[in-house]
């Protein structure tokens, strides 16, 4: 049996698409994740406690923990 070009394109097609759409995704959450993170070891450690219970409130039932270099 043998399958005409188009088809094997298709199929080439829709197994590379998810493939470089994971990795754009992994990318794009570890920028926002350095973005997020230096941005908050950048907030003084009085106001850090302030800022981990807003998000331990948003994202109730899960944790989220940053431990910044100079703690």
């Amino acid at each position: 049996m043998t399958f005409p070009k188009y088809f094997i394109f298709a199929l080439l097609f829709m197994l590379i698409v998810p493939l470089v759409a994971g990795c754009s995704a992994t990318t794009t959450i570890a920028k926002g994740a350095d973005f997020a993170v230096s941005k908050y070891c950048k907030i003084p450690s009085a106001g850090r406690t302030a800022v981990r219970a807003a998000v331990g409130r948003s994202v109730y039932p899960n944790t989220i923990k940053i431990t910044c270099a100079d703690d």
